[in-house]
């Protein structure tokens, strides 16, 4: 009698917790799916940070050469379309006028990134300086990435 009882307990044994449920096995790949979609967000977003990040570097080096009237290095920062567009005399001028006014803490009030494909990345700072005239400007800086590198395209200034 006592082989049968041992019979019956190993066969019980078996049946309790050992068997994985559907409805487990659907939570493993459902957190597995999970896990995978939050990773490629943080690897998108650590992407997309570094290249804004690359970006406005350049720009507030383009804003801080203005700020300081250095207008050979501010123009060193241009692209070569917007290097077809104004001359070093013509950019010496501006910085010449602008330098002097803007020449206080910038404030980055927005940025953006744009990447299509079969274009350029190109990319938008937004300053607010309050000049040493009185007034707040916007000064808005758009970027675009030449032979790898992040250029100056061109840039607007708006009284606030």
């Amino acid at each position: 009698m006592s082989e049968d009882n041992s019979t019956v307990d190993q066969t019980v044994d078996n049946e309790v917790g050992e068997k994985p449920t559907k409805k487990s096995s659907k939570n493993k790949i459902i957190l597995v799916v999970v896990i995978g979609v939050l990773a490629l967000i943080a690897v998108v977003t650590l992407w997309v940070g570094s290249a804004i990040n690359a970006a406005v570097g350049v720009s507030n080096e383009f804003i801080d050469n203005i700020q300081a009237s250095n207008s050979s290095s501010a123009y060193d920062l241009f692209s070569s379309e917007a290097k077809k567009t104004v001359t070093t005399d013509e950019f010496d001028g501006i910085v010449s006028q602008i330098g002097p006014i803007l020449n206080t803490t910038e404030k980055v009030i927005g940025k953006e990134i744009n990447g299509e494909t079969g274009t350029s990345a190109s990319a938008k700072v937004t300053y607010e300086i309050d000049g040493t005239d009185g007034e707040t400007y916007n000064i808005i800086v758009n970027l675009t990435k030449e032979d790898g590198d992040w250029k100056v395209l061109n840039f607007d200034s708006k009284l606030k």
